[in-house]
């Protein structure tokens, strides 16, 4: 009777152990450290998602403002509409600019995209003045091939503005902020870059370039929409 008793109770211990051993696995799985697991990596980084476009009314053209604009080096000013009533870049307006910021009279050619980011900018800080510092000049990296402008916006601080352009997609952005400059250089670029600058008027020091967590990402979610008011 006694050996019949022990089978028994070997058998129920049995059947225990096996009913408790897949939670003693799932426990241990759950609170094992995971050393050795590595995440699988395609071949090829998924592009990032192409921008929403943005929804306009067909007259939002209409419903800007002009843009005054005033050469600093010649005392010219002009008024600027720099879209068409479609919504296109109007060539004329844009001839208009290109002479009015020429040093020499001459019209020398903008990239589309630097009028449109200034002309943006001036209309975020609501219509505000466009005062330029130089455009075009000889022997000047970007501003001889006309992708560069050295501004300011009446009534704004020069931190203001180049703070706001550092958040566009593929810009190059320069703050001059010595007492006698305090001006901020936009250009158009693929990479966006900023720096600043604390040199006197005619004396070139060592820029300083400006950190920028976001640019791969914002640069990337650059679309044709991005450079409109």
């Amino acid at each position: 009777m006694r050996g019949s008793g022990d089978g028994r109770q070997r058998s129920d211990g049995v059947r225990l152990v096996r009913a408790l051993l897949p939670v003693v696995v799932l426990l241990f799985a759950r609170d094992a450290p995971a050393r050795g697991v590595v995440q699988a990596r395609s071949g090829t980084d998924t592009p990032l998602p192409a921008a929403t476009r943005d929804v306009r009314s067909p007259s939002w053209p209409a419903a800007l403002a002009p843009i005054e604009v005033t050469s600093l080096a010649t005392g010219n000013t002009a008024s600027i509409r720099l879209y068409a009533p479609d919504g296109e870049v109007d060539e004329e307006a844009r001839m208009q600019l290109e002479h009015l910021v020429a040093r020499d009279g001459e019209q020398h050619i903008l990239a589309a995209r630097l009028e449109q980011l200034v002309v943006k900018a001036a209309h975020h800080f609501h219509d505000a003045h466009v005062l330029v510092v130089s455009g075009w000049r000889e022997r000047a990296g970007r501003h001889t091939t006309g992708e560069a402008l050295d501004f300011k916006l009446q009534g704004v601080k020069a931190g203001e503005l180049a703070a706001y352009l550092r958040g566009l997609p593929r810009a190059g952005v320069g703050i001059y902020t010595h007492p006698r400059t305090q001006y901020v250089h936009l250009d158009v670029r693929e990479s966006s870059y900023h720096w600043l600058d604390a040199s006197p008027p005619g004396i070139t020091w060592r820029e300083a370039q400006i950190r920028d967590p976001g640019q791969v990402k914002r640069d990337a979610s650059w679309t044709p929409e991005s450079d409109l008011p």
